[in-house]
């Protein structure tokens, strides 16, 4: 494939409400769009590590110059990109920046399945398929607030949530929500590495009580070991979300025995191409995945929802109601829709409907961006374009 034209923007995105993201609060969202086009086709791709580096080390500002000065250039010197490794390997030389990496990936993949004239999650190896989805909840600054959202989100038919955790803010929350929400709620805690294993252990040990789908990366990323101990002292499946940045990273967390599930989202481990390698892996050693979901606008979600649509990804999908968090969306959001699940009379389990999402049938992601409309919202941009 030529790579014709290489367009990134850096884009402020306003919020209706305060977004709660890392135990602060924002009110816009900084994102990266990239355009990338070939024989009069674009392909496009969003990502969002955040306004500040405060989740990891990476965050919009930074993915945005990294793709203007390094990796768009080194895409458009290479002349051709009929592969994603061999799209990989014009910016191998550029260490880390997987956030900048898959904003250029992405969209070299959104571009390869509109020439092929099929949807990104079928090119992928994906089916059609309605996507369970599942609700975040971040600390609120009143308890009325936080169970008023956890209501809602079963009124809606949401199968799952998850609760992110903070010391202070632990097991009595999981334990009203336990409680107080009907049993088939499906429920998570998110702890994004805030908990010591020798400081909090009690807490990590209570888990155990609320019959968890698992325990969301509960301690330091880097620390496997500490995992690996964690994982073999409690009942509750963990899961890996900020500790799996790559392939290599899989293979030590999984030599480990360090969990039970990975969270995958496309942006952290550099691209889908990485996301579906690092998936199959997990594959043939047992671990489930679930595609995890950064804010960012309708467009980033759809290549999550098309990784979802793969295989080996067995829980619930990230999801939130686009309608009420941002003022301007880049695309359509995908409908959601409420599919019946069958019960099971041996466990007295009657049928039960749940939100889903549902995919597209249009090439690639299914939709693009008003570049006109969006203008507006955007704080820089740049272009190479092959003369």
């Amino acid at each position: 494939m030529r790579i014709d034209r290489i367009e990134g923007y850096l884009v402020r995105l306003p919020l209706k409400q305060p977004f709660r993201i890392a135990d602060s609060t924002v009110d816009s969202c900084e994102t990266v769009v990239v355009r990338m086009e070939s024989q009069g086709v674009s392909g496009w791709s969003e990502v969002a590590p955040g306004n500040a580096p405060f989740i990891t080390d990476e965050w919009s500002g930074s993915a945005y110059l990294t793709l203007r000065d390094q990796i768009a250039p080194m895409i458009m010197a290479s002349g051709s990109a009929p592969t994603p490794e061999s799209l990989e390997s014009a910016y191998a030389k550029v260490k880390g920046n997987r956030q900048a990496k898959a904003a250029a990936e992405m969209a070299w993949q959104d571009l390869n399945a509109r020439l092929l004239k099929q949807p990104l999650w079928k090119v992928l190896g994906g089916e059609k398929k309605p996507l369970k989805v599942g609700l975040t909840f971040d600390r609120s600054v009143n308890k009325e607030e936080f169970f008023t959202g956890l209501q809602r989100a079963v009124d809606e038919k949401f199968g799952r949530v998850t609760l992110k955790i903070r010391p202070g803010w632990d097991v009595q929350i999981v334990s009203f929500a336990r409680v107080d929400y009907p049993s088939w709620l499906q429920l998570q805690v998110d702890v994004e590495g805030e908990l010591d294993f020798d400081k909090h252990a009690d807490t990590l040990y209570r888990m155990d009580d609320f019959f968890l789908n698992c325990v969301e990366q509960p301690l330091n990323p880097r620390d496997f070991v500490a995992h690996a101990m964690l994982k073999g002292a409690i009942r509750t499946p963990l899961c890996l979300d900020e500790s799996i940045q790559s392939l290599e990273d899989a293979h030590i967390a999984f030599d480990l025995e360090c969990c039970g599930y990975v969270c995958l989202k496309p942006g952290r481990v550099g691209g889908l191409a990485e996301a579906r390698r690092i998936a199959e892996f997990a594959q043939t050693n047992n671990i489930g995945c679930y595609a995890g979901f950064d804010l960012q606008s309708s467009l980033g979600y759809r290549a999550v929802a098309a990784l979802a649509a793969t295989s080996n990804f067995v829980l619930p999908t990230d999801y939130i109601r686009f309608e009420e968090t941002f003022e301007y969306d880049l695309v359509p959001p995908l409908a959601t829709t409420l599919v019946e699940e069958p019960g099971d009379e041996k466990k007295s389990r009657p049928p039960r409907s749940f939100r889903y999402v549902e995919l597209w049938d249009e090439p690639g992601l299914g939709a693009e961006p008003n570049l006109e409309e969006a203008s507006k919202y955007v704080l820089d941009k740049f272009e190479f374009k092959r003369a």
